[in-house]
């Protein structure tokens, strides 16, 4: 303990005076003589150690009153060890949050603003000497700097040129990283404090678990530092988002028309009678509408448009609404194909019109060029022979077609594999020629083959059990379109003979999904995912031989279907959020060089072409600003990615002061509502606390029982 105002301490020889007055006052009794005085004495030895207790008890609350209130004076503060070091040095980390919900509000009052200026408030009370770091939790959780430093200027000038940035603010990743980076600092003791609106979707329950296992590591350091959360803005009730976009999932084709599908959503509780809905298609301005949004009112809006050119084209949707711009706009690539290259391997040829395995097929897939109507096909298919499945045909295809082939080579199924893993398509139809056993112990083997083709069912002959393709709601992006029978009926099909795929289920894989059934419950479309490209299996072949459906008019949709929704795989994505990486596909002659990325900012990064099977393969993980990214190979010109903000952030409630409080205390954790309240605290913590207050009531309790005191032992003694 440590005095404020030692000199006052001097107060304390006031304790003399009462003990003075109590001699010069003490009362001297007469003594007489009387006879009978022994009668009484027991009871008057009795009576004369009672008065000197009561004397001697009044006399200590008379000398503590002057000493407590010369303790009171001095102003005493209660210190630990640390007090001997006067300011001890520590080690702060600065847990900020940076996700784009800080940037509500406008200027310098947003939220991120407020939250700057209290990190530098931190930074300078820590004082000269401690070592500082601050962790970035918006997004992927990164440091501000690249390592914990002891130079305070420097890192205050890093942080006023920090920005918002766009991702989610993932508390637990950052608390873990913190524990890392607190591991590497050079003081003892470790304060981290967290600077954050509290976004009830960045702290729900639903991350307990994940702050649990994050609190375990911070428990593990050899000294557990001291958490603070330290609540810092204000709750913005009022935004509007543009929260998604409905886009083809299957490969769109030139002059295709394309129904652009927004989805607006009022996150606040004021209402927006008009709300200015703008479309633009590369750039250019294309359509606009105006809506209203009540509280809480979720609505679409409708765009059409139609690509008169192949290539990659950017779409945006912007709502001209509140000032937390970055959920008002979403972007969104789309590829249009000029042609979607099939390969159709023929594994039972005829000279015969439509008696060849894949002659339906192949006018299934162009029939305007097969009509010679004039119109453009979007699907380009080739006929080959199984002999012609080459490593070059394969690089000059987006989906193979194997139509009753017996078997291939095993370098055809390797290098078959290496085409569906690195994004192709794969469709396998069976016939009456192929090798079932091969197809199991090696196609399957590879990869390539969902299920195992066991036995077949129906038969040819009349009186023979027939069966139907079962009509449902289809949730499939291949099937869906026949959910509106004026697509076509598949029902109307009838099967005489289909191969049973897998009935046993110890024969299935896992993550195979069927895409139809037959009304028998055997599969008729199964699916299965190999590597970043799709295998789909039918039960029946691509001719009329075991069924009418190549006939019917339901087969030239179906076909289509399933080969674009196989071409629309082989890509990786050109929309993802923020923080994921970009790819893409390049030629494998380019593997070595360089590719560019140019970020919305302008800047550019080169990254390296790496071989990945067939093809060379590029990848960028710099995305965490939202916007367009530009992609440009070595060979070609540059071509659109798009980085967008997850929309979970558009809601903007906060946790309120209970809930903030119940994480704090699962986390053990001091709540804190100011940086004064934190530099009081720490105050507290490093130099002691003030204990004058509770001297203070003591005093004043002091004097009031020795008011009662005298009252009542005189009332006694009368």
């Amino acid at each position: 303990m440590t005095f404020l105002n030692f000199l006052l301490l001097g107060g304390m020889a006031a304790a003399a005076i009462p003990v003075l007055l109590h001699f010069f006052n003490r009362s001297r009794p007469r003594v007489v003589p009387w006879g009978a005085m022994h009668l009484l004495d027991a009871a008057f030895q009795a009576h004369t150690r009672r008065l000197k207790f009561e004397q001697l008890l009044l006399l200590l609350v008379r000398c503590l009153i002057p000493v407590l209130l010369a303790l009171c004076m001095a102003r005493p503060v209660q210190t630990g060890m640390r007090a001997l070091l006067g300011g001890a040095k520590t080690s702060l980390v600065i847990l900020l949050d940076n996700s784009y919900s800080m940037s509500a509000g406008a200027g310098a009052a947003a939220n991120f603003v407020e939250a700057k200026a209290a990190a530098v408030k931190l930074i300078e009370q820590a004082g000269s000497g401690s070592d500082v770091a601050v962790i970035l939790m918006g997004g992927t959780p990164s440091q501000l700097l690249e390592a914990p430093t002891l130079d305070a200027v420097r890192v205050t000038k890093a942080l006023a040129q920090l920005e918002a940035t766009y991702g989610a603010a993932n508390f637990p990743e950052s608390l873990e990283l913190a524990a890392n980076v607190a591991a590497q600092m050079q003081h003892g003791l470790k304060e981290f404090v967290v600077l954050s609106d509290f976004q009830r979707v960045s702290f729900s329950a639903g991350e307990a678990a994940a702050r649990g296992r994050a609190l375990a590591v911070l428990k593990r350091l050899p000294v557990p530092p001291h958490l603070n959360l330290l609540h810092v803005g204000t709750e913005v009730p009022d935004n509007v988002a543009v929260e998604s976009l409905e886009l083809p999932k299957l490969a769109l084709g030139v002059n295709q028309p394309l129904q652009v599908r927004a989805t607006l959503r009022n996150l606040g509780s004021r209402a927006w009678p008009d709300v200015h809905v703008y479309f633009r298609a590369d750039g250019r301005e294309r359509g606009a509408q105006q809506i209203a949004l009540a509280p809480g009112e979720q609505r679409q809006v409708l765009f059409p448009h139609a690509f008169d050119a192949a290539g990659f084209h950017t779409l945006e949707v912007h709502a001209d609404a509140d000032a937390l711009k970055a959920d008002n706009v979403l972007t969104a690539v789309v590829n249009v194909w000029e042609k979607v290259p099939a390969l159709l391997v023929n594994g039972d040829p005829s000279s015969e019109p439509l008696k060849g395995e894949t002659d339906y097929l192949d006018l299934a897939l162009s029939p305007a060029m097969k009509a010679a109507t004039g119109g453009s096909d979007l699907i380009l298919p080739r006929v080959i022979l199984p002999g012609d499945l080459t490593p070059d045909a394969l690089s000059r295809s987006r989906v193979v077609v194997l139509a009753n082939v017996r078997q291939l080579a095993d370098s055809q199924v390797a290098a078959l594999a290496s085409f569906v893993a690195n994004g192709g398509g794969l469709l396998v139809f069976p016939g009456n020629r192929i090798n079932t056993d091969w197809y199991h112990r090696t196609l399957r083997a590879a990869g390539l083959l969902p299920l195992p083709f066991t036995a077949l069912s129906g038969g040819i002959e009349e009186g023979k059990p027939r069966a139907k393709i079962v009509l449902q709601p289809f949730t499939h992006p291949a099937m869906e379109l026949f959910n509106d029978a004026r697509n076509g009926n598949l029902a109307d099909a009838e099967l005489k003979l289909w191969f049973q795929l897998g009935t046993r289920p110890e024969q299935a894989d896992s993550g195979l999904a069927a895409l139809a059934q037959l009304s028998t419950a055997d599969p008729f479309l199964v699916e299965k995912k190999l590597g970043d490209g799709r295998v789909l299996q039918c039960a029946v072949p691509c001719d009329a031989d075991w069924s009418n459906l190549p006939v019917r008019p339901v087969f030239v949709p179906l076909m289509q279907r399933l080969v674009i929704y196989l071409a629309s795989q082989a890509q990786p994505p050109r929309n993802v959020e923020v923080g994921k990486p970009l790819a893409a596909f390049v030629s494998r002659a380019h593997v070595g060089r360089k590719a560019q990325f140019t970020a919305p900012s302008g800047e550019r990064y080169e990254a390296e072409i790496t071989g990945r099977g067939a093809l060379g393969y590029v990848e960028f993980a710099k995305t965490g600003l939202p916007g367009t990214y530009t992609f440009t190979a070595p060979d070609g010109g540059p071509t659109p990615f798009v980085v967008t903000t997850a929309r979970t952030e558009s809601d903007l409630r906060q946790l309120t002061e209970p809930e903030r409080k119940t994480v704090a205390e699962s986390l053990g954790a001091t709540l804190l509502t100011s940086v004064a309240d934190y530099q009081q605290m720490d105050k507290d913590r490093r130099f002691g606390r003030e204990i004058w207050q509770p001297l203070l009531w003591a005093v004043l309790a002091l004097c009031f029982s020795e008011l009662l005191l005298v009252q009542w032992f005189g009332r006694r003694n009368k």
